[in-house]
């Protein structure tokens, strides 16, 4: 790569879709994506405008006659020329190399939205839509006042939150379908159909504008902030003062999860009362700081705590360890020693059997004995008892 400043001297320009190449592109065309963009930039404007070079003469060239060659911007630029409407476009310049590197890393390096941040975007175009057929038609009023009913309803415990918000985003799905005149699979291309819609006002109407102060830090919460099913959890508690103090919960524990702070937070869980065991809640914060552990860190604790056993729940581990390794590992104890301590035993017995009296310490030796072959201990050398 040059390194060369591809905007040093950019100029912003209004130019005829047709006059554009698009050329060989690394990335799909998705129909219904650029007609989607297309109809948004119709109705709003175009925000971002597409990048261009200029096209060189070359009559066997599949663009041959169009002055510019697209660099990045397909689906703008094919939605441009659905709707008949200009495009707005950088001319940049570079190797072509670079060229190609431009259009990966614009793709590439794009910022996926999070839950949260998403569900405040996909408000603010709800509302958008909203505002602009209330210009053309003047029923803003009328829509915010059933909105503002139906919610105020839920706060009553008149109707579920789940009912007003399937009322909620079949209206905003129906809206802006209207205001930009966009069939379903249209919407469904943008991710804005009827089902992310409704996840997505879910959170904004349950948990962004009941908690305007504490949803920013929620967001960045390393176990829930950037986990839909997680944040699900959380809006789904249906008191506003309990779900309050699930947040703050959360808040003042990086390491909590959704489940743990409803468990804290002596929420009910019929479907799932296994969670409301604490000795699960802490069994379960045990696995995730392993999980989150260095390597080397994580195996010697593991080791040092399997060390610190008792001699039977060592030989488990130790016997499911050679099931799970498919290994036959020699065992410690000899034959001479197995041998001595059977013998000791039938004598024990024939002792027992003919009445002859077998006192404590050579039964506490010979369980000694017994327990060491069963386990696998070697004996001790001879200079060492």
């Amino acid at each position: 790569m040059s390194g060369a400043p591809f905007l040093a001297s950019a100029t912003l320009m209004e130019l005829a879709p047709d006059d554009i190449d698009e050329g060989d592109r690394i990335g799909f065309l998705h129909e219904d994506k650029a007609a989607a963009i297309g109809r948004l930039m119709a109705v709003d404007g175009q925000r971002d405008p597409i990048k261009v070079v200029k096209a060189k003469a070359t009559p066997a060239s599949a663009g041959a006659g169009k002055p510019w060659r697209l660099v990045t911007g397909m689906h703008r630029l094919m939605g441009a020329r659905y709707e008949c409407i200009t495009v707005f476009a950088i001319e940049v310049t570079g190797k072509p190399e670079d060229l190609a590197d431009l259009e990966a890393s614009e793709n590439l390096h794009r910022r996926p939205l999070g839950p949260i941040e998403r569900a405040k975007f996909t408000a603010a175009l709800v509302r958008a839509s909203q505002e602009r057929i209330a210009c053309e038609h003047g029923a803003l009023s009328h829509w915010k006042l059933g909105a503002k009913a139906r919610w105020d309803r839920v706060k009553a415990g008149e109707e579920r939150a789940e009912e007003a918000l399937r009322d909620d985003a079949e209206d905003a799905y129906a809206k802006m379908a209207q205001a930009y005149g966009w069939e379903e699979s249209v919407g469904e291309a943008l991710d804005m159909s009827r089902r992310t819609i409704h996840r997505d006002l879910s959170l904004s109407r349950l948990l962004i504008e009941p908690f305007p102060e504490l949803i920013e830090a929620l967001a960045r919460h390393p176990v829930v902030g950037e986990n839909a099913s997680q944040l699900k959890a959380v809006a789904g508690v249906k008191d506003e003062a309990q779900r309050r103090a699930v947040i703050e919960a959360l808040l003042a524990d990086d390491e909590l999860s959704a489940d743990e702070a409803r468990v804290l937070c002596g929420i009910d869980q019929p479907d799932a009362p296994e969670k409301s065991d604490p000795e699960m809640v802490l069994l379960s914060r045990a696995i995730g700081t392993l999980g989150r552990m260095k390597e080397r860190e994580r195996e010697a604790f593991v080791e040092d705590q399997v060390l610190k056993q008792k001699v039977p729940v060592m030989r488990r581990i130790y016997e499911r360890l050679g099931r799970e390794l498919q290994i036959d590992a020699p065992r410690r104890v000899g034959v001479p020693q197995a041998a001595a301590a059977l013998s000791e035993t039938i004598a024990v017995v024939n002792a027992l059997l003919d009445g002859t009296g077998v006192d404590d310490e050579q039964l506490a030796e010979l369980r000694q004995q017994a327990q060491a072959v069963v386990f696998d201990i070697a004996a001790a050398p001879e200079a060492d008892r």
